[in-house]
């Protein structure tokens, strides 16, 4: 690299905007503070101030559904050694984890008759993922976590696309009902 093209870099002559926002004034609003109370989210005909909603899939919102799936799942969340479900062929990277878990809590996994490393399915009423069982006291005895980008095991099977945020548009992938049994 040239010492022209290296003290370009670092003035940041070729470092996109989006990389600078520390140094932007305020916050893109309209008056350019906080806002406890959206005057945008008010004339878009919603809560214009922050208020509580139950999930649309939980043990308080759906009764009769936990009680055949009692688990909330949390989904989604990316392991740091990939990007998404990139990097999935390196060997050495597939040695570390070659397949999709989920971590349930001791207690549970007592009362599942489930031991560390057993293979498990993972189910929710729109369908079943197979993984391998972490058990582990970090996690609440009432939440089951499975990880994304195993395409053998991918836990978009699992939600719901119907029951999205009205605002924001996300599907609940924290907030799902599900069951864990032996396989």
């Amino acid at each position: 690299m040239g010492v022209g093209l290296s003290s370009s870099i670092t003035s940041g002559a070729f470092i996109p905007d989006m990389y600078h926002k520390y140094e932007m004034r305020g916050f893109m609003t309209p008056s350019g503070k906080v806002e406890i109370y959206s005057q945008r989210l008010a004339e878009s005909g919603h809560d214009p101030l922050p208020v509580y909603r139950e999930p649309a899939e939980s043990p308080v919102s759906r009764p009769e559904l936990a009680r055949e799936y009692p688990l909330v799942l949390i989904a989604g969340t990316k392991l740091e050694a990939y990007t998404h479900s990139m990097m999935r062929n390196i060997p050495g990277l597939r040695e570390h984890t070659p397949e999709n878990l989920v971590e349930i809590h001791p207690d549970t996994a007592s009362e599942l008759a489930i031991g560390n490393g057993e293979m498990v399915e993972v189910s929710s009423p729109r369908g079943s993922i197979r993984c391998r069982a972490h058990v582990t006291d970090s996690i609440d005895p009432r939440v089951a976590h499975a990880y994304h980008g195993f395409r053998e095991s991918n836990c978009n099977v699992l939600t719901d696309h119907k029951a999205f945020d009205p605002i924001t548009g996300s599907v609940g992938m924290k907030s799902l009902l599900c069951r864990v049994a032996k396989i």
